[in-house]
């Protein structure tokens, strides 16, 4: 009888590839607690980060037979990031969500730490701004105007696919001119 609770992750994962079920459930108890902790420290959405979780581990499984790892942890995180953005992409987290951002106090005696958050809403703001073209027109209605991809494709006679490209143009640029450190803030958008 296999011992899946003092098996290491490799070991798991080895034995999902050849359609272990247990090891999958394994697998699942080690890592969905920090996985949804992951997910709820940006949505704060319970059922949202719930589905997100289930979608990751559905397709994990799915896939088995597909993907070469040698541990799940970093892989399984770096899900969550990707499937937590596109939530907030797709605008499924609602205007509530970016209502509430907006309206956050910083509760803070460092005046200069709250006078450099200003700032940088404020220096992304102007980038956005600067966008020319198509991709700043769809960047500003997805992140100003909450539209979804559908309805900015709607909105300006051009379809998803280009939306999602103009997109995917839009937020490049955005991450160069912000810099590593501070890209991850185009996800608050």
């Amino acid at each position: 009888m296999n011992h899946y609770s003092t098996s290491t992750d490799k070991e798991l994962l080895d034995l999902v590839k050849s359609n272990d079920y247990a090891a999958f459930n394994e697998l699942y108890s080690r890592h969905s607690d920090a996985l949804y902790g992951s997910a709820y420290n940006v949505l704060r959405n319970r059922e949202a980060c719930r589905d997100i979780i289930q979608d990751i581990f559905v397709w994990f499984w799915q896939n088995r037979d597909k993907w070469e790892l040698n541990s799940c942890r970093g892989y399984l995180l770096t899900a969550v990031k990707f499937k937590t953005a596109n939530y907030i992409r797709n605008n499924k987290v609602g205007k509530n969500f970016f209502a509430e951002l907006s309206s956050i106090e910083i509760e803070s005696d460092d005046e200069a730490a709250a006078m450099e958050v200003r700032e940088l809403s404020d220096l992304i703001k102007r980038l956005a701004e600067q966008l020319p073209g198509k991709h700043g027109e769809i960047f500003r209605l997805s992140r100003y105007a909450q539209l979804s991809n559908k309805e900015i494709a709607a909105q300006l006679g051009i379809t998803e696919k280009t939306v999602e490209n103009q997109m995917t143009i839009a937020l490049k640029k955005m991450k160069e001119k912000l810099g590593p450190g501070n890209a991850f803030l185009l996800l608050l958008l």
